[in-house]
């Protein structure tokens, strides 16, 4: 798992992103917290998801199933220089 920050912080441009998507402040401070897969967005950015077994291991340890499946479709896309969340992405 990436250590990331436990404190979620975002851009006001993520804020306005996160709303215009739908997407609930306790899906993207699961992501955030409990991501484990990341891959390289350029400029010390890295983006950031679940795996399938990062949902399975949540759901287990008693994480609703319902908030693992929202977060499970959301990718952040994080500075590597403050920890920053500066986009949210809709997982394909």
């Amino acid at each position: 798992m990436p250590h990331i920050p436990v404190n979620t912080r975002f851009t006001a441009h993520a804020d306005r992103r996160a709303q215009q998507r739908g997407k609930r402040r306790d899906a993207l401070d699961l992501v955030y917290r409990a991501g484990d897969r990341e891959r390289p967005a350029g400029r010390n950015r890295r983006a950031v998801s679940l795996t399938s077994r990062a949902c399975r291991d949540l759901v287990g340890e008693g994480t609703p199933p319902e908030l693992v499946d929202r977060a499970s479709r959301i990718e952040l896309v994080v500075s590597e220089n403050d920890g920053f969340v500066i986009t949210i992405l809709n997982r394909r």
